[in-house]
């Protein structure tokens, strides 16, 4: 086989196996549990809208469930949530009523390596359709506009080249669209519309809390950085050019954001595997406490003086 269709298929089968939730077996590492320490708790901020915004990154979206248990066990009550991408998965469970344990044992309960099909097209080695099958029970049938939490997920339209949030309808096939990277993926019909994966227009969806009615949005980046791994061979070197373009485009979008989690967990997930990269997501919320605290007792305190 000639080197260069060896490349080519090796960096298709990187990408199908890395776009969906497979988790890794698990290694030595620490015991990685919740926090029980005494931390002061979110105040209650009357009235106003807060948001999270989970970011693309693949299988290190496994930090997002930490994130979400960390800030529920501090008090965090986030009424609207958007993702892209890996952010899209396990923003929609969250949306739709799920806890971070229940999200935890969900995606740890399950094969998500196999949440793909080989498929015949030239638009694509695979098909995502699997992860929706897997969505669509635990979502019961319900529409995103039903959900606990107003929820959004980020796709790019194929055709236009524009983002599209996806924010009433299926949230099983919004997930699927939201998480279809292209090449590796067939784009996603939804409605009249070719859509693939989210992180081409936005990486990290501050904007689309805001177009939510967010009022104050905590963003999660758990990109891949290019300083993670070096660059070497043709495959590596294409993965090392689309994570600048993702980071520099993550990079703006995280300045519109009151608080912004930003994790390097590449090397956590490789050595620790999921239980390892979910700790991180808890870690990473326990370090920004102090400013996460003080940006919202400040608009406490501001909406406190309008009235």
């Amino acid at each position: 086989m000639p080197l260069a269709l060896r490349q080519v298929l090796a960096t298709l089968a990187f990408l199908a196996t890395t776009s969906a939730f497979a988790l890794p077996p698990a290694v030595e590492c620490p015991p990685a549990v919740p926090s029980r320490e005494s931390a002061a708790r979110a105040p209650k901020v009357a009235g106003e809208r807060i948001a999270i915004a989970f970011g693309s990154g693949s299988m290190h979206g496994l930090a997002h469930i930490g994130v979400i248990e960390e800030l529920e066990a501090r008090g965090v009550d986030a009424r609207v949530v958007t993702g892209t991408s890996a952010g899209a998965i396990v923003g929609a469970l969250y949306a739709s009523g799920l806890t971070g344990a229940q999200i935890e044992a969900l995606l740890r309960g399950s094969d998500w390596d196999t949440a793909r099909r080989l498929v015949i097209s030239r638009q694509g080695f695979f098909s995502n359709e699997p992860l929706r099958e897997r969505l669509e029970p635990v979502f019961a049938g319900r529409p995103i506009e039903s959900w606990p939490r107003r929820f959004g997920a980020v796709a790019t339209n194929v055709v236009d080249g524009q983002r599209r949030l996806l924010t009433t309808g299926n949230g099983a096939l919004a997930v699927q669209a939201s998480s279809a990277m292209p090449v590796a993926f067939v784009p996603v019909t939804v409605g009249s519309e070719q859509l693939v994966d989210g992180a081409l227009v936005e990486p990290n969806p501050v904007q689309a809390a805001r177009d939510l009615g967010a009022e104050f949005v905590i963003a999660v980046d758990v990109a891949y950085r290019p300083y993670e791994e070096a660059a070497l061979g043709m495959s590596a070197l294409a993965f090392q050019s689309l994570h600048i373009l993702v980071n520099n485009l993550g990079a703006r979008q995280l300045q519109a954001a009151d608080v912004a989690i930003r994790i390097d967990v590449h090397d956590t997930y490789v050595k620790c595997g999921a239980a390892g990269t979910i700790a991180a997501g808890r870690e990473a919320v326990r370090r920004v406490w102090p400013e996460l605290l003080g940006a919202l007792a400040q608009r406490s305190d501001r909406r406190a003086t309008r009235r």
